[in-house]
């Protein structure tokens, strides 16, 4: 006990008692995590309680049939281009890494998914369709129950939601309709389909939101969308405790600029240098790592770690003024 206090009492005095301290409750909290996630053993498929179905839409299609009747999905959003892309490549080549013999593409772009699934060997169904449409969403309600039905286990093991849009510009550059469909994708997006799919899930399933360091403070001239992180940052850390008995992990992922996707350029218009930015298969493989370990946070790489660790100690005034200088 005497070695032990006086390693404490070297450490307060270098580092602070608050942050050990919080460090300390931190390290609790993640060993109680993984305990109920070691606890908590992989169920049968599951479907909401009631039954019937509705026709799928024509656009939708399965390639190749699934390998059983007892389907484990990953459903990824964002799959025409960038990390969604990504995603479904990698579980692809390792599916019993997640616990998944079948696959949903989600996105606008048809011709995208389909060129993608041609490239994949799991079983692949097909959704083309815009997450911000009441109307689709309810289709898409109709097919989950219509493929849970057809099958004797059906369950949802991975959910990454990678569809995403921003665009560079003070507010009033912007203007209110864009800025209410960055809220529309990058948040009522992802939390419909999250609360869509959370029934379907079991013990052992994983969720994964992609946020982005712009969550971690204010950034003039990018106002609209590190607001809308933001939001899904705190959803997504607060909806991994909701979910902690029931043995569902959420991963928030919050990746740098990323260099070899279409964001940057959509987003100001142009292609853009961005410093320091990140490849997309170093984000897609640290950030798969993380939500493997069931971690409730990703920054995938130095520059988003680092970001991190600064925004929590310098005042949001001060990284406001900093963040405009990178915009």
């Amino acid at each position: 006990m005497h070695i032990i206090a006086s390693i404490w009492s070297h450490l307060t005095g270098i580092f602070g008692t608050v942050v050990l301290v919080t460090a300390l409750i931190s390290f609790i909290i993640g060993l109680i995590e993984r305990y109920h996630y070691a606890t908590r053993k992989a169920a049968p498929g599951l479907s909401p309680d009631g039954k019937g179905s509705a026709a799928a839409g024509e656009d939708a299609v399965m390639r190749k049939d699934p390998h059983s009747d007892a389907r484990k999905i990953a459903v990824i959003t964002g799959a025409s281009s960038g990390l969604g892309s990504g995603y479904a490549k990698a579980i692809d080549k390792t599916p019993k890494a997640y616990d998944v013999n079948e696959i949903w593409l989600i996105a606008r772009r048809k011709d995208r998914l389909d060129a993608l699934a041609r490239q994949l060997h799991l079983p692949v169904y097909v959704v083309p369709m815009d997450l911000t449409d009441q109307g689709n969403l309810k289709w898409f309600v109709e097919t989950l129950k219509k493929e849970s039905d057809r099958s004797s286990s059906f369950s949802v093991s991975v959910l990454l939601n990678c569809a995403g849009f921003g665009k560079f510009g003070t507010s009033s550059e912007i203007g209110r309709a864009e800025e209410g469909r960055m809220i529309d994708v990058n948040d009522k997006a992802a939390i419909n389909m999250t609360d869509l799919l959370i029934p379907y899930m079991r013990p052992g399933s994983r969720i994964g939101q992609i946020c982005s360091v712009a969550a971690f403070q204010p950034i003039p001239g990018f106002n609209a969308y590190a607001a809308s992180k933001a939001l899904l940052y705190s959803y997504s850390r607060a909806l991994r405790v909701e979910l902690l008995k029931q043995g569902i992990s959420v991963t928030a992922v919050c990746p740098y600029w990323i260099k070899d996707t279409e964001f940057i350029e959509v987003a100001a218009g142009k292609k853009r240098n961005l410093p320091l930015a990140s490849r997309s298969d170093s984000i897609i493989r640290l950030s798969l790592w993380d939500l493997r370990h069931n971690h409730a946070l990703s920054t995938p790489g130095f520059i988003c770690t680092l970001d991190r660790i600064f925004a929590g100690l310098i005042p949001d005034e001060v990284m406001a003024f900093l963040m405009k200088k990178f915009i």
